[in-house]
């Protein structure tokens, strides 16, 4: 776990919350506008406040693997991934590469490929931060990057034809770091999207705008420094929260959700199928709508993890939930239920979420519903 340093002396984090202090930490309830968020806001048992988790040798392992990573050649990802990651190391992945055990088998199944299709690649992070996962009692540390991965995509790679031109393929990787390695990745990747740029798109219309996927709106989403833990744990309690209010409206956004929550111009930046929407009204006509209409609600499963640090935070699922289609997407109506891999980061603004970026393993979805979204895009018959 994490070196703790306290920075300053003891005050009230936000004076607009009253706090009932229990041990070394406090439970705060604000309220703003008949709304209600519940957070937890550790405090140093020294008497201090403002105090900071040291994540800063998890995020120089991760940065130091990844560019690794994209310095290897040919036949040699292997040998890049292997100093930083542990023996048993887990990787989670999208279909069709699913999960993997140990550098070889990782660096064979996804990155060897992808390479020799687009690379040499560069990375171009949107979104960097790390944090201590809210799901184990924040004992686990996890690091968290977000953006795009740019490269020539001049062969063939997953069957299908290159494109011959610019590729920007959106990924978001989340890895656990454990005594100095990396014990577990899950490294979720936009396909769609990808095609999409080639004009190439399985999905005949999206209802949300196909775009890159911009980065936040404050262009401060790389937190390479260290940051107040406290302003995490609020991203996190914020986070968690919207998602408990969520299941409760069997994934629906009714506006009372909307307005709780969010802030009124918030931005959902969506997994290529569905695409980009934002404002309250463009969501619900862009994706809440659809979404809703089109599926049925079966189950949540619990995430992997969620974590935040300053305004950042997020988490993964492996599956997050599992549906019956309705006719999403134009699937048939179909009484297999089907599950979603989702990744869901966030930035905040004061009491509210105010940018959302969405991955969401649609061709795992839909092949569980016996139909390859990319059968009709590959090479050859």
């Amino acid at each position: 776990m994490p070196t703790v340093h306290c920075i300053a002396t003891r005050r009230t984090i936000n004076a607009r919350f009253g706090a009932l202090r229990n041990g070394g930490f406090r439970m705060t309830r604000s309220f703003r506008n008949g709304s209600c968020l519940t957070s937890l806001t550790w405090w140093c048992r020294s008497q201090r406040r403002g105090w900071m988790a040291d994540h800063q040798a998890a995020k120089a392992l991760v940065l130091k693997a990844n560019a690794a990573i994209d310095a290897a050649g040919p036949g040699q990802t292997a040998a890049a991934i292997g100093p930083f990651v542990t023996d048993t190391y887990l990787w989670h992945g999208m279909h069709p590469f699913h999960e993997q055990t140990g550098a070889a088998a990782v660096a064979a199944a996804f990155w060897e490929p992808l390479k020799t299709a687009m690379g040499p690649m560069q990375r171009r992070p949107d979104i960097f931060f790390a944090g201590l996962s809210a799901l184990d009692g924040f004992r686990s540390t996890w690091v968290v990057e977000m953006g795009h991965m740019m490269g020539l995509w001049n062969a063939e790679w997953l069957g299908l034809a290159p494109a011959r031109k610019l590729g920007f393929l959106r990924y978001c990787e989340f890895h656990r770091v454990q005594d100095g390695q990396i014990a577990e990745t899950a490294h979720y990747i936009d396909i769609l999207n990808l095609l999409a740029q080639t004009g190439r798109s399985p999905v005949a219309d999206t209802t949300g705008l196909s775009v890159l996927s911009p980065g936040p709106r404050t262009h401060d989403g790389l937190l390479y420094g260290a940051h107040d833990e406290a302003e995490g744990r609020t991203t996190v309690a914020l986070i968690t929260a919207m998602i408990t209010d969520l299941r409760a409206n069997k994934v629906g956004s009714p506006m009372q959700h909307m307005t709780r929550f969010w802030t009124p111009d918030m931005t959902w930046i969506g997994p290529g199928g569905i695409g980009t929407s934002g404002f309250f009204e463009g969501y619900r006509r862009g994706h809440s709508g659809p979404f809703e209409d089109g599926l049925d609600y079966v189950t949540h499963t619990e995430h992997v993890t969620r974590l935040g640090e300053g305004m950042y935070g997020g988490f993964f699922g492996y599956p997050s939930l599992t549906m019956r289609s309705k006719g999403f997407m134009g699937l048939p109506p179909s009484d297999t239920p089907a599950d979603m891999r989702i990744v869901d980061l966030y930035r905040r603004a004061g009491d509210r979420l105010a940018e959302n970026w969405i991955f969401i393993d649609l061709p795992h979805f839909f092949a569980m519903q016996g139909v390859d979204l990319l059968a009709g895009l590959s090479i050859g018959p």
